[in-house]
């Protein structure tokens, strides 16, 4: 029997296609909860919970007191939340699958040996993998990690989406904390032949450097994601602290 999160997901995913079909149009009020209860034989939390993820995608626009909406451009964009790569694909792109394009240990040049605090030919794990949606390509990383960190890592491991508790387990090891930045950029070989797309269209590009609990760096990840399928949001929290100036406010950002 499906549990209540496989039917809301299933069900999230009816409605996006029905959306991206054009099923239901750009601006078209969507059939009451009731009406979508009655109609998919679900209950209304899950009804709830399916439009939630739609309004998350900005799929549908949810108006207080008038029903739900199909939002004036309904392109579907997977929210990366709180930079939580693995519990937002859960949720928004179940369907996502990983492949290693390739993995080979290689020896560390200086800049490398110096990114990853390590020494000039020091043995280091590196891959790429791409992650598709129903066949097509939507994102794309490398990663480096040093010998002493991924000695019994295997291509399986590499596959897996939840790869950091995966890394952690099969190594070991702790991760504490990790250093990060996301920028624009645009797409170059060999981006463009593993994302299918062309030179120069804009990518959202994500590097992490990952730390242990003992503050050794563990492993550096360098990801690229099509700006047509995924944007990032964070939560952000806005408080005064008179301690620091008196009348200021401080914008916090949540990190997952």
């Amino acid at each position: 029997m499906a549990t209540r999160t496989t039917a809301y997901k299933r069900l999230a995913e009816t409605i996006r296609q029905r959306i991206l079909e054009g099923e239901w149009r750009a601006g078209q009020q969507l059939p009451t909860e009731q009406r979508l209860c009655d109609e998919f034989s679900a209950s209304r939390i899950t009804v709830r919970r399916a439009l939630q993820i739609m309004e998350e995608e900005l799929l549908v626009r949810r108006r207080q007191g008038s029903g739900t909406f199909v939002s004036p451009t309904p392109v579907r964009k997977i929210p990366i939340l709180n930079t939580d790569f693995f519990a937002s694909v859960v949720r928004h792109a179940p369907d996502l699958k990983r492949r290693v394009k390739s993995c080979d240990w290689i020896e560390a040049d200086n800049d490398l040996a110096e990114q990853l605090d390590t020494v000039p030919g020091d043995k280091i794990l590196h891959a790429v993998r791409v992650d598709e949606l129903r066949g097509e390509p939507v994102a794309a990383d490398e990663l480096w990690l040093p010998w002493r960190f991924a000695s019994e890592l295997g291509s399986d491991d590499l596959t897996e989406l939840d790869f950091l508790d995966r890394w952690q387990a099969v190594e070991n090891i702790r991760l504490d904390y990790g250093t990060q930045s996301i920028e624009a950029t645009k797409a170059r070989a060999p981006l463009t032949g593993l994302l299918q797309v062309r030179s120069g269209d804009p990518l959202l590009k994500e590097t992490n450097t990952l730390y242990l609990i003992a503050g050794q760096r563990a492993g550096l990840f360098v990801s690229h994601y099509r700006h047509d399928y995924f944007r990032f949001d964070a939560t952000v929290a806005i408080r005064t602290d008179a301690r620091k100036s008196g009348t200021g406010s401080e914008i916090e950002v949540a990190r997952g």
